[in-house]
């Protein structure tokens, strides 16, 4: 048992002065910038900051909405999701030059998304460009052919919407389905990090959940919680980075930070709710067989 005398962690958290409604954050490491953030702001373009939150640099899309980012760490890419009034689409910059603009790649009209929809942006890990979006409607995922300078629309539905994506490294683990329903209503966006586990936030009641890379296909449900919770409905983007991850709370105009991990890997006490004895009824998991041939 822990001593009621154990401090929880403080907040961490940056962005209060100049953030207004932060949307997006990725952590990344190219050649040219070492361990930075890109932060997302609906009115403020992306800023790069450092993981303690101290900006370096402010790029700035006049007339605009940005809101996702992805980047592309082996060619010094960024790629930032931006809505106009004349539509939407992907702006491409060189981190090497600072941040020079490079390209607009304008979005898909087909299938048909309402504009007012995120469209969410991934690179894979051979540079390939992904943008997934979708209404109450229609969602579509979609890969960007360079040579073709065209969008391919790999997958679209009619009874569920896209969101939020992300691609891991090959493997096979990843070509299954994992159905959460009983734990996450409505997943608002969903990383994997780099030791393989899969981190959801859920929109609805502002949960983040993990679902720890296992072996002999079991893995296991479990929720990261932090010591000033986070509300519904006031968070999106999420980031990993080492032990840490980060939550864009637009409502809060900052960047939580949350250490989730003790050396890579999850235990009791990566979870603030554990430093507390009040607290252990929040500790409870769900162990989740690996499900039949995936329905994707």
């Amino acid at each position: 048992m822990l001593a009621n005398n154990v401090k929880p962690e403080p907040v961490r958290a940056f962005g209060k002065s100049f953030l207004t409604r932060p949307i997006c954050v990725q952590a990344f490491s190219t050649k040219t910038l070492q361990n930075h953030l890109a932060v997302s702001d609906s009115c403020g373009g992306v800023y790069i900051t450092d993981v303690q939150g101290n900006i370096k640099e402010h790029v700035l899309v006049k007339n605009s909405s940005a809101s996702s980012v992805a980047i592309d760490e082996k060619n010094d890419v960024m790629y930032v999701s931006i809505m106009q009034s004349k539509g939407r689409s992907v702006h491409v910059f060189d981190i090497a030059n600072g941040f020079k603009k490079l390209d607009i790649i304008v979005c898909p009209k087909d299938p048909k998304v309402e504009m007012s929809r995120t469209r969410w942006l991934t690179v894979g890990p051979r540079g390939q460009l992904f943008m997934v979006s979708g209404d109450n409607t229609k969602s579509a995922l979609w890969c960007y052919i360079r040579a073709r300078k065209a969008w391919k629309t790999l997958k679209e539905s009619r009874k569920t919407r896209y969101q939020y994506l992300s691609v891991a490294e090959d493997q096979a683990e990843y070509n299954k389905t994992y159905r959460l329903g009983e734990h996450i209503t409505s997943p608002a966006s969903a990383i994997v990090d780099e030791y393989g586990n899969l981190l959801v936030l859920d929109y609805a009641n502002g949960k983040l959940w993990i679902l720890l890379s296992g072996v002999k296909g079991i893995r296991r449900l479990k929720e990261i919680h932090f010591d000033d919770p986070l509300r519904a409905q006031e968070a999106l983007g999420i980031s990993a980075s080492g032990d840490d991850v980060y939550v864009a709370c637009f409502n809060r105009c900052e960047v939580r930070i949350m250490s989730y991990l003790e050396g890579g890997v999850f235990t009791a006490l990566s979870s603030a709710a554990a430093r507390s004895s009040t607290s252990h009824t929040q500790q409870r998991s769900a162990s989740l067989p690996r499900p039949p041939e995936s329905q994707v």
